[in-house]
């Protein structure tokens, strides 16, 4: 099973301390805001919290009470991730917690190491593109496989919201997670992923599928045609310097 709402984070198993245990909790809470973004949960601090204190325990659970997730460590955790500090992440009460490229590598690091989360003695797999599309691989389109497209489409959140006619009630991260990419993403890219969704639908001809990205597209319009940040790499630089 792969965790759909936020109350399936419970189920997560905890990992072992010892093979964790040269990771910072910075480096943890960055696995922990990985997957919530693979798998489209709202990054929250209280989805972080708990996802956190599941997989970890001995570090983010409350003392005496190893069930219950330490949202004081978690949340002291994300302010080190923020740009002043670690550079990790970016994170607003509202918004949730958004990973920079150099915390989704850091992410990944820890994920190379003690493997992705499992429920329940099930291991989890993402359902998104594992190709980062800042770096184009020629043979996408060659091993691209429409129709598995469409079937991770309709495992999606926000492919239910649209059913049950919930698409307004709909946030960034749902979308997000429907093309697999991040917060940090360069918008041309984003709609580059997003129009291909758009041909793998025709290509299969799932009328359901072509009108749910119509809503999606109308939902997101503003956020799907934003314009590219200005001095981007100059940005990225003076990040990397923080």
């Amino acid at each position: 099973m792969q965790p759909a709402t936020a109350r399936d984070l419970l189920k997560a198993d905890a990992k072992e301390k010892k093979n964790y245990r040269g990771f910072s909790l910075v480096h943890l809470t960055a696995y922990s805001v990985y997957w919530l973004t693979q798998w489209g949960i709202p990054t929250t601090y209280e989805n972080v919290s708990v996802l956190s204190g599941r997989l970890f325990p001995a570090d983010f659970s409350m003392q005496g009470f190893p069930e219950l997730p330490d949202a004081f460590r978690t949340n002291r955790s994300l302010l080190q991730m923020r740009p002043k500090y670690r550079g990790f992440a970016t994170s607003d009460p509202r918004e949730g917690v958004h990973l920079t490229e150099k915390g989704e590598k850091q992410a990944i690091v820890v994920l190379s190491a003690i493997g992705p989360p499992t429920f329940e003695g099930k291991i989890v797999a993402a359902n998104t593109l594992e190709i980062d599309p800042r770096r184009p691989n020629k043979n996408l389109d060659r091993n691209r496989n429409p129709a598995q497209v469409i079937q991770e489409i309709r495992s999606k959140i926000l492919f239910r919201r649209f059913q049950e006619g919930k698409i307004a009630e709909a946030e960034v991260v749902h979308l997000l997670g429907l093309v697999g990419l991040y917060d940090h993403t360069i918008p041309s890219e984003l709609r580059k992923a997003f129009e291909q969704l758009r041909r793998d639908a025709k290509d299969v001809n799932d009328t359901e599928v072509i009108r749910f990205l119509e809503s999606v597209s109308e939902r997101f319009g503003s956020y799907l045609g934003r314009a590219e940040p200005p001095a981007r790499h100059q940005y990225r630089k003076r990040g990397d310097q923080e």
